[in-house]
């Protein structure tokens, strides 16, 4: 859609999670909140619609949660193409999610490949893998080939939910086989 700026892009995968979060919400499976930026409102007109502001600074994350005792953060990415580039993936956004990690979260990003209508849970080792790789001179995008390879799909559920929560569980034994391997490995 033409109409739309670049603060908007990923208004259509944004809109399919908070559907599914209210419904993990109601039914008790999960508490995800999306998280405003935060904006400095400069001018308003009568009906309180914002005509001049700007933004006080950096988003972290677009969501932010609690699932089964598991604290979670994640951001959503669509793009149109068969990759999504690196520069979508934001250094602060990469350090917010370092630092969840490091407390006991899960950090991840949803990506929406719009012309293959596919859905993925990209695991935050898989994007600083690629950037370390694109420093090196490799590419400087995530493909949708290695999306299918590497990334967890995200699939449906009764047709409108983006059920995003059994990828999470995938991940999550992911991240524990890596752990045993790990373990494993160590003299």
């Amino acid at each position: 859609m033409a109409w739309r700026t670049r603060g908007h892009r990923g208004d259509l995968l944004e809109d399919l999670i908070d559907i599914s979060n209210e419904y993990y919400r109601v039914n008790e499976i999960a508490r995800v909140d999306k998280i405003a930026t935060p904006i400095k409102v400069v001018e308003q007109n009568n009906r309180g619609q914002v005509i001049l502001g700007f933004f006080e600074k950096r988003s972290t994350v677009d969501y932010i949660g609690l699932c089964q005792g598991i604290p979670l953060c994640f951001d959503a990415k669509e793009t149109s193409a068969m990759s999504i580039p690196l520069a979508n993936f934001h250094d602060h956004q990469i350090e917010y999610m370092k630092d969840f990690r490091k407390q006991g979260g899960i950090s991840f990003f949803l990506v929406y490949f719009k012309a293959e209508e596919k859905f993925f849970l990209v695991p935050l080792e898989l994007v600083i893998e690629a950037r370390k790789n694109a420093e090196s001179g490799g590419r400087k995008s995530i493909s949708f080939a290695l999306c299918e390879k590497k990334a967890i799909p995200v699939g449906f559920l009764n047709h409108h939910l983006l059920h995003y929560l059994p990828a999470i569980n995938v991940y999550l034994d992911q991240l524990q086989a890596e752990k045993e391997r790990e373990l494993a490995s160590r003299p």
